[in-house]
């Protein structure tokens, strides 16, 4: 009886020397944002930039852009001071319905000419595609403080200072998801680095693809 009751007092006294990792095994890093693990990113650029549907717009379509993005904020986006982003939201409505409808105008005829057609289905499809964009959940809470800033700037704004300023504000409000989409290239790095240590085998896996907005 005594062998036995030094003997697992050897044993406890071994885990409790030992570090949590080699008790338990290190656990593996975590995807930012609370994503899915088997997220594909966008393809880089020959910068090494991700590509997004908001890359070096100019004129109408950033504005038109810019106008989605808002508008995803102002229905999805609850935090503090979400009901002033909203009410902003409706004033740039207001103030700018006619640069509204004339880049809607302009983007449609792009996409026309684009598509071979008369750009109402291409315009349709790449709406739905950008709202799909600024809607991923895992850059929400940074989007949104952006969104909130920039509708109440151009809120202020008169027509042509919201469409030359349209380009500039567009990178700010897509800056979140680039942000995200950097914090998970560095965690699928680490993640593949752990599992590499651990003998782990990589897994052949298509992955969900990124939302996208090309037509």
């Amino acid at each position: 009886m005594t062998r036995w009751i030094g003997l697992a007092a050897a044993c406890a006294a071994a885990l409790a020397a030992a570090p949590a990792a080699a008790q338990y095994g290190a656990q593996e890093p975590q995807a930012p944002g609370f994503a899915a693990p088997n997220l594909r990113l966008p393809p880089r650029d020959a910068r090494g930039e991700f590509t997004t549907p908001n890359r070096e717009l100019t004129g109408h379509d950033a504005f038109w852009n810019l106008r989605i993005a808002l508008n995803v904020a102002a229905i999805g986006c609850r935090h503090q001071g979400s009901l002033q982003l909203v009410a902003d939201y409706n004033g740039i409505i207001a103030r700018h319905g006619g640069l509204i409808r004339s880049a809607e105008t302009a983007v449609i005829a792009r996409l026309g000419r684009a598509t071979g057609s008369n750009g109402i289905a291409a315009r349709d499809r790449t709406s739905t595609k950008l709202f799909n964009y600024f809607a991923q959940p895992p850059a929400q809470k940074q989007f949104c403080r952006v969104a909130g800033s920039i509708a109440q700037q151009m809120h202020g704004m008169d027509s042509a200072a919201a469409m030359t300023m349209a380009p500039a504000m567009l990178a700010q409000i897509d800056q979140p998801f680039v942000d995200f989409y950097d914090a998970y290239a560095r965690y699928q790095v680490e993640l593949a680095a752990h599992r590499a240590q651990r003998g782990h085998q990589p897994r052949i896996d298509a992955g969900i693809q990124m939302a996208a907005a090309q037509p």
